[in-house]
């Protein structure tokens, strides 16, 4: 099952290489930089909880799976062009209702650019119109089969220590935080107060007292100095990634991001792209 949303940075691509640690069965997962959270609709586990820091982002995940036909509703009211896609994009989500929020995150991010997420400094969606050239509009059979897989979800709003701090022993864990280093930031601002270079200590902190917990992880970044550092401690493996940022196609480059996790390899796992 493919997700609803379309995201700058999904890990859409490398999905068989993250997949393989996956333990199956009735292992709780838990994601907490959760995105479109495209690894979580390919396992469709049981029991997961969701985390982000993006507020619209999270109400529209409990939109969807508590009112999906509201969501759907308020979707077919909405026009086609450029004209609208502003008019609705300078309209504060606070004046509206929660299945109205949640149809305009939907609808932008269906008619960005590049699925972009990324605010100005007050926390105002800014990204341009520019469409995909295909699968414009949301198929309604995804929105509501995306309700049912998200029903034994739970979702939270808040720093990624507050999802973790639900975690249990026997749990899976999904981290893909936003890409920085000292050089440079991999992508173009999330949100106001989103994750940062001083961050990674508090990561790091993290990664141990998961393990320490008995919780199972896995870990994707950036190969950097930075990740290099943060990752020592536990098992790695390099991959190679197409990154889908740039505005052409002909400027999207491939590029290396490090897997970690604090259990073994799994058996017979190729990498092939290493």
């Amino acid at each position: 099952m493919k997700s609803f949303l379309r995201w700058a940075g999904s890990k859409r691509s490398v999905l068989r290489h993250l997949r393989a640690h996956w333990p199956g069965g009735d292992v709780r997962y838990v994601e907490p930089f959760c995105g479109s959270a495209c690894l979580f609709f390919d396992l469709q586990p049981s029991r997961a909880i969701l985390g982000d820091l993006n507020e619209e982002l999270v109400g529209t995940l409990r939109a969807v799976k508590n009112t999906p036909q509201l969501v759907l509703a308020s979707l077919r009211r909405f026009q086609k062009g450029k004209r609208f896609y502003n008019k609705l994009r300078s309209t504060s989500p606070q004046l509206l209702a929660e299945a109205e929020r949640a149809a305009r995150f939907v609808y932008l991010n269906r008619h960005c650019f590049n699925g972009i997420y990324r605010t100005n400094s007050k926390g105002q969606f800014n990204v341009p119109y520019a469409p995909p050239k295909k699968c414009v509009a949301v198929d309604e059979r995804v929105l509501l089969s995306t309700s049912e897989a998200l029903a034994g979800v739970l979702m939270v709003h808040g720093d990624f220590e507050e999802t973790l701090a639900r975690v249990q022993g026997g749990d899976f864990v999904y981290l893909d935080p936003p890409y920085c280093t000292d050089k440079r930031r991999i992508f173009s601002e999330y949100m106001p107060g989103s994750f940062a270079l001083s961050d990674l200590d508090r990561l790091s902190g993290a990664l141990h007292r998961l393990d320490k917990l008995g919780a199972t992880f896995l870990i994707s970044y950036a190969d950097s100095p930075e990740a290099r550092k943060l990752l020592k401690p536990w098992h790695q493996r390099r991959i190679r990634v197409r990154r889908h940022i740039a505005g052409f196609g002909c400027h999207r480059r491939h590029a290396f991001e490090l897997l970690a996790t604090n259990k073994a390899r799994p058996r017979g796992e190729v990498f092939d792209d290493e």
